[in-house]
């Protein structure tokens, strides 16, 4: 099943790996931006922070209607918010001619969905050496052997995207994207700092190490929080 990003902190996580400059990441930054600065606590869904948005400022959103409100003293946060929708909006009319928000929004979750479902988690990878039972060969970045949790008996097939490699040899080190067939097994389990094996069959090849984690429905609960599944 696909992903599909709902909270600021995806949508941060996969800005922050995107290394590349482009028009979509600077306003996709920018709405990030208004996310952050708007003053109800705790806001990480998009779509209800899309929804205030629209309540505060009326809709459709356009560049006039965020600069008409004024300052009156407990505003404030919600005008630097608009003022980055606004800068948005102008970026996106200039440079992408597309001026409509709801347009704009779909058209950022569109481009970072399609690396969403190529990422649920940032490992650092150690292949074993040959003479410790790894692989003879090469491996190429895609390659998809089986990630092993120990608190899991369980083994799901884990597609591996090298981080600045093609081809990655017995005995070397490699950060990489892990986008894993089973996400549903293994919601609210997974950690920053886990560690975990990759295998072929039952051979272990190499071991892993969460750096961290994209895919927020996977993220064990911090003690004291209870995970109700619907």
């Amino acid at each position: 099943m696909d992903n599909k990003i709902e909270t600021y902190d995806t949508l941060w996580s996969l800005v922050d790996l995107d290394t590349k400059e482009h028009k979509v990441k600077d306003i996709t930054t920018l709405f990030l931006n208004a996310m952050n600065d708007w003053p109800t606590m705790n806001q990480t869904l998009i779509v209800e922070f899309i929804g205030e948005l629209k309540t505060f400022f009326g809709t459709p959103l356009t560049i006039e209607k965020l600069n008409m409100n004024k300052f009156n003293g407990q505003n404030a946060w919600n005008l630097e918010a608009g003022s980055s929708i606004a800068e948005l909006i102008d970026i996106s009319t200039r440079f992408g001619n597309e001026s409509d928000f709801d347009k704009i929004l779909n058209n950022i979750l569109n481009h970072y969905n399609k690396e969403f479902n190529k990422v649920d988690f940032i490992a650092e990878l150690r292949y074993l050496t040959t003479e410790e039972g790894g692989r003879k060969t090469p491996t190429k970045s895609g390659y998809r052997p089986q990630v092993k949790f120990d608190f899991d008996e369980m083994q799901t097939s884990g597609q591996l995207t090298f981080i600045n490699k093609e081809l990655v040899n017995p005995d070397e080190n490699v950060k990489a994207k892990i986008k894993i067939l089973s996400p549903d097994h293994f919601a609210n389990t997974l950690a920053e700092g886990m560690e975990f094996e990759f295998r072929e069959g039952a051979t272990i090849i190499g071991k892993g190490k969460i750096e961290y984690i994209v895919n927020e429905k996977l993220e064990k609960p911090a003690a004291g929080n209870t995970v109700y599944n619907k």
